[in-house]
């Protein structure tokens, strides 16, 4: 068991150094002329977030008390919790050009009944 836990530990830790790596990739892509945003989600944040997670169970491999090791598996979940959350804002977001229901119309009316 304890040898699983040093691996997830282990691969937590080669996601982050790849989420560090991604973004130092990302910012000479960007001095280039490369669009900032493109696969943002996918080559830095989605790494960095799997590693913070696995990293939750090093406490686990150190043989902590208990409630130290269900805190920090707890704390481990948050940052997935986290990124979802924001993608499921992001994903509501009016995009530019979209029409919303406070915008006034092309004739002028602000839509209140007079």
């Amino acid at each position: 068991m304890a040898a699983l836990t040093w691996g997830i530990v282990g691969i937590g830790a080669l996601f982050i150094v790849a989420g560090v790596y991604g973004r130092f990739m990302e910012q000479e892509r960007v001095r280039r002329g490369a669009d900032a945003l493109r696969f943002r989600l996918f080559r830095v944040w989605l790494p960095l977030v799997f590693g913070v997670a696995a990293l939750g169970k090093l406490p686990r491999a150190l043989s902590a008390p208990f409630p130290i090791v269900a805190l920090s598996e707890g704390l481990s979940l948050a940052p997935i919790v986290i990124i979802v959350g924001l993608g499921l804002m992001a994903a509501r977001k009016p995009r530019p050009g979209a029409r919303t229901t406070t915008a006034p119309d092309p004739a002028g009316n602000s839509g209140e009944s007079q």
